[in-house]
């Protein structure tokens, strides 16, 4: 099986990340370039991802429509490898279990092009979240393997609205959503599986690619969440350990 030289960074560590034992799961894996064949010009390759393009949410019953599914990877301050931490439950758990840290995130936003001004002075696009989940999930590993089956919810944030509303006379946008998870929300009952993770080749510069088939699930307020997805990255942003919102 042959890599571009680009991933051979990432891809040597990723490679020992097997699950030996573990049944129906995938490794935590750098996308693999299949075999270039006489009918694909030789300049150009192809994943061997295997994603549809299927995300869902709901809440209570109800459907939260979505269409992006992205993720943002802890990754060592080098930003060439997932960071493995010492312990994924920061302290909360009995027992300390090293690992690396994944915020799995689908979403319906919009982008307002120039609509955002920044402290300095800058004028970036604004992204507003109309609904969507954040499920950061710890993945351990054990003996050198990253284990998908034993994948842990570590936290669940929701935003939502009523897809269904109509928008004001004269708006062109939604406005932002609700959110669910807000301070003093008790979330519960928290669940994930994890059936396949493929890492876009971060090391090089990639942000999008690579890919996630998963479920998480969750009592919120009392009332029960699900999201999933069965997709490519749309988006795939990192964080390091100096900059680690969200983990």
């Amino acid at each position: 099986m042959a890599f571009t030289s680009k991933s051979l960074v990432v891809s040597s560590l990723l490679l020992s990340l097997g699950l030996a034992g573990c049944q129906n799961t995938t490794p935590l894996s750098q996308s693999e370039v299949a075999p270039v064949s006489s009918a694909v010009a030789k300049n150009i390759t192809q994943t061997q991802s295997n994603y549809a393009d299927v995300r869902t949410l709901t809440i209570a019953g109800q459907v939260q429509p979505v269409s992006e599914t992205s993720a943002r990877l802890l990754v060592n301050a080098a930003q060439t490898q997932p960071e493995l931490v010492a312990d994924i439950f920061d302290g909360k758990a009995k027992t300390a279990v090293p690992g690396y840290k994944i915020l799995l995130i689908n979403r319906t936003n919009s982008v307002a092009a120039e609509g955002r001004v920044m402290k300095d002075g800058s004028i970036i696009d604004n992204r507003m979240i109309h609904r969507g989940s954040k499920a950061l999930v710890g993945i351990p590993v054990v003996n050198g393997t990253a284990v998908l089956a034993q994948a842990q919810l570590l936290d669940l944030d929701i935003i939502y609205d009523d897809p269904a509303k109509a928008l004001a006379e004269g708006e062109v946008v939604k406005p932002r959503g609700t959110k669910l998870t807000k301070d003093g929300v008790s979330v519960t009952n928290k669940k994930v599986t994890v059936q396949a993770l493929t890492l876009p080749n971060f090391a090089s510069g990639e942000s999008a690619g690579g890919g996630v088939r998963f479920e998480a699930s969750a009592l919120v307020d009392g009332k029960p969440v699900t999201t999933s997805a069965d997709s490519a990255f749309q988006i795939f942003y990192t964080a390091t350990p100096d900059n680690a919102k969200g983990f």
